[in-house]
């Protein structure tokens, strides 16, 4: 064949379903439905299908406004080429298999269409001798996976567990979907400190770590260390520099926050299989003594310097990640003041907007080509009085040749005060459902 051309079952981002079967494909291409919805495609792989299995009799060919018409028929599925993804579209695992991942291997797989010429005999050879295209639209070479997660704080009753149940213990579930990643991210909000007491689960907010839970971030493969948190400085700055040593010397990067002022406002620069990656982070909220200065170190005050910073970065070709420590909301939704501070750096530039500031799970939004989450909520803290700050979101963000293409979303379910465990079906579908009605989708 001329080449082997990839397409993917996908849905909405707002779907809850996560995987098929290629009996449901297939019987969902002859009828036009399955148990995701409504079928939809565009014209040019409605041609390609129909030239491969023989036309539709229900699916719906749709050629103007794709992904508003499909999202407003929801529940919808579409069949598309794998290089028209974007993260307004939900992979759905087809047999378990998704293209988004690493390990994913094209041979046998039933949407792994060849691409042949056909015609005079002589024509077709001389066109395959003079053919320079593409043998395939996905080259796992351009792909990059990065996981953002939400807070850390190995304090108070986590950090009690930890001392009693093993330093790693709270990330035994959670660990596969940081390591895994090219790029994984925490928000560690609390500085080590020399002189740190052993923890008190019952203790105040004024908050350090030990020096041996270190170990677990190490563990975790995490690579960037945002910055922006609120209890950096709670025992003086001297502890966060000699925090950010620590993280200097196991080959990890930082943003959001630094040694000092010039330091903190320095993005974390990132490039993997030609994806350019750049993180930046800020802290609106203080209070005033977190906040770094000219010559103390502490986490990056907003500015109009970050979204200029912002825009520069976008324009020397830069994915950019940026975070914000905003107000904490203890509810699903995002607020209009929420909505508006997150919805200014999507207008900057920042293909994607991340709340680090979020102890309780939040909802989504799509504003031109950037994905925001309010929140991913509590990835390591002790805050068990809710159900809302005990779910807890990993996101993984799948790049492809130079811009996002899909969101993979784990989640889990802190047990413990300290460790967050995958959640059951049951429990992930209820968690979906309300971050989706919260988003207002």
């Amino acid at each position: 064949p001329l080449a082997h051309w990839l397409y993917v079952v996908a849905a909405p981002f707002a779907t809850v379903t996560d995987g098929t079967t290629w009996p449901a494909v297939t019987a969902g291409w002859s009828s036009g439905t399955s148990e995701l919805g409504t079928l939809f495609v565009d014209p040019d792989t409605s041609a390609a299908l129909t030239a491969v299995w023989g036309p539709s009799a229900g699916a719906h060919v749709v050629e103007d406004d794709f992904i508003g018409t499909v999202w407003a028929a929801r529940p919808s599925w579409i069949i598309v080429p794998f290089e028209n993804l974007r993260p307004e579209w939900k992979v759905v695992r087809l047999d378990g298999r998704s293209p988004l991942t690493h390990d994913f291997v094209s041979d046998g797989y039933p949407l792994a269409l060849p691409m042949t010429v056909r015609g005079d005999q002589a024509a077709v050879d001389a066109f395959l001798g003079h053919w320079a295209g593409p043998s395939a639209n996905r080259d796992p070479a351009r792909l990059t996976r990065v996981a953002m997660s939400g807070v850390t704080a190995l304090v108070r009753a986590t950090a009690a567990q930890m001392e009693q149940r093993g330093i790693l213990w709270p990330g035994e579930e959670v660990a596969a979907v940081l390591q895994s990643a090219d790029v994984a991210h925490i928000s560690n909000e609390v500085s080590f400190a020399a002189d740190c007491p052993y923890p008190d689960a019952y203790g105040d907010t004024t908050f350090c770590s030990r020096d041996p839970y270190f170990e677990l971030i190490k563990h975790l493969g995490i690579d960037v260390i945002e910055l922006t948190g609120n209890h950096l400085n709670d025992y003086g700055r001297e502890p966060l520099s000699r925090t950010i040593d620590m993280y200097e010397a196991a080959g990890m990067k930082w943003f959001g926050g630094g040694r000092n002022l010039a330091d903190a406002t320095q993005p974390a620069i990132f490039e993997h299989n030609g994806n350019r990656i750049a993180f930046v982070g800020c802290n609106p909220v203080g209070p005033a003594n977190d906040w770094a200065l000219a010559d103390a170190a502490g986490s990056r005050p907003c500015g109009d310097d970050m979204m200029a910073q912002i825009a520069q970065l976008r324009s020397e070709g830069y994915i950019v990640i940026a975070t914000l420590q905003y107000n904490e909301h203890y509810v699903y939704y995002a607020p209009p003041d929420q909505r508006a501070a997150f919805s200014a750096l999507a207008a900057a530039g920042a293909s994607i907007v991340s709340g680090s500031q979020a102890h309780h799970a939040q909802g989504f939004a799509f504003e031109g080509d950037t994905f925001i989450h309010y929140g991913p909520g509590n990835l390591f803290f002790d805050q068990m009085d809710m159900m809302g700050t005990r779910q807890t979101f990993v996101d993984t963000y799948v790049l492809y040749d130079g811009r996002p293409i899909g969101v993979e979303l784990w989640t889990g379910l802190i047990e413990n005060w300290a460790r967050p465990r995958l959640m059951t079906p049951e429990e992930r579908a209820e968690l979906l459902q309300t971050v989706f009605q919260a988003s207002g989708w």
